[in-house]
């Protein structure tokens, strides 16, 4: 009886081991060869994957400037106006002009589908008229005119959304007070060239943003890697993602 006891007191032991060794064997699994070791690490997001090639759009500043600051942004959008009107000039000055980077725009024009016009609203006929003015070297010019009449619609108090002042005779007399040649901005413009162009900037978007687009939203690409600008209104962080100084007011 005691040696039944004994026996019994041992198997227990020897299956208690297997039990645990096996339990071992499943929290640290064997090493499965040099696979590990020689397996190639994904290689980095390009900026055309995530939205942000600039490559093709026309710059504001010196073309080899060291860095670029890319802004997606919908012509009717009220943060966008203002943004136009306090934060970029100072960009402008410091930044711009100076050589320091230079400044590229991918239009959208989401605040058009809110309106349920998606494909045509002002922000659609606006993206149209700064693209086609783009044909005649003229996209900055346009860029201003535009959200200068924006700026002035909320300066007089309106609202600068689907006001009804961004028209086709307000795109075509702007073509001509920046002097370019009416006829072709006309037919390219009543021709909607660059839908798919414009369909292009909102894809973009989504791959940089997701589901959670915001205009202004600013990235600076430097060497070949872009970084979120969180705050577009502030020029001193932005001076030093670009320089690695500030020296703004």
């Amino acid at each position: 009886m005691q040696n039944n006891n004994k026996l019994t007191v041992y198997l227990i032991i020897v299956i208690a081991v297997l039990v645990v060794g096996m339990g071992l064997m499943y929290f640290f699994p064997k090493n499965s060869g040099n696979n590990a070791s020689t397996q190639t690490p994904a290689a980095p997001l390009s900026l055309a994957d995530q939205g942000l090639s600039v490559q093709g759009l026309p710059l504001l500043g010196k073309a080899d400037a060291p860095a670029t600051i890319l802004e997606f942004g919908d012509f009717q959008c009220s943060a966008c106006t203002q943004f136009f009107g306090t934060a970029e000039p100072q960009i402008r000055k410091d930044l711009i002009d100076t050589g320091k980077a230079n400044m590229a725009f991918k239009i959208l024009t989401f605040i058009d589908d809110y309106a349920q016009k998606g494909g045509s609203g002002e922000s659609w006929h606006a993206a149209q008229a700064a693209e086609c003015a783009n044909d005649q070297g003229k996209f900055w010019d346009m860029y201003d005119a535009i959200y200068t009449a924006e700026l002035n619609e909320i300066k007089n108090g309106k609202s600068n959304e689907n006001s009804g002042n961004l028209t086709r005779d307000f795109f075509v007399s702007s073509a001509k007070k920046i002097g370019m040649d009416v006829n072709q901005f006309s037919s390219c413009y009543d021709a909607q060239k660059y839908s798919n162009q414009i369909n292009g900037f909102m894809a973009d978007a989504q791959k940089a943003m997701g589901q959670n687009i915001s205009t202004p939203t600013l990235y600076v690409i430097k060497n070949g890697k872009a970084q979120q600008v969180y705050n577009p209104f502030d020029v001193k962080t932005l001076e030093s993602m670009i320089t690695g100084t500030s020296t703004g007011n």
